[in-house]
């Protein structure tokens, strides 16, 4: 058995979540996706997909095409970022998804260039972030 942060089932839950990003990035393209145990498959086409991390409110939204471009050169196929919940909602019942907590901007723009999304929707942030 492996650590909890190292193991197989964070890279179960890892991979779950991937799995559910790209299928509902399939569906909306009209492709589809299965998982054999073994590996994703897109179309027929099996897939060994690459993923980095970009936190969207740790740049701004002027940034974010040239950051998903650079990762897109460099060989990503998901971009992975937290859903930064604190940010969000800072009082119970009063949300903010403007400038850099404009997360449905920066996930079309994942799209726009390509690439699939993998959110991280909590409950805690691991990336050293005050009350994450």
């Amino acid at each position: 058995m492996g650590s909890y942060y190292g193991g197989w089932w964070w890279r179960g839950r890892l991979l779950a979540a991937v799995v559910v990003v790209v299928a509902a990035a399939a569906v909306v393209a009209g492709g589809n996706v299965t998982y054999d145990g073994r590996s994703l498959i897109i179309d027929g086409e099996r897939k060994v997909l690459f993923s980095g991390s970009i936190h969207y409110p740790r740049s701004t939204p002027k940034m974010w095409r040239s950051l998903i471009g650079k990762a897109k050169e460099g060989g990503i196929d998901v971009i992975e970022t937290y859903v930064f919940w604190n940010l969000h909602e800072s009082k119970p019942g009063q949300y903010d998804f403007s400038g850099r907590n404009d997360l449905v901007k920066f996930i079309k723009e994942v799209q726009a260039q390509g690439l699939y999304a993998c959110l991280r929707i909590g409950p805690f942030i691991e990336s050293e972030w005050t009350y994450g």
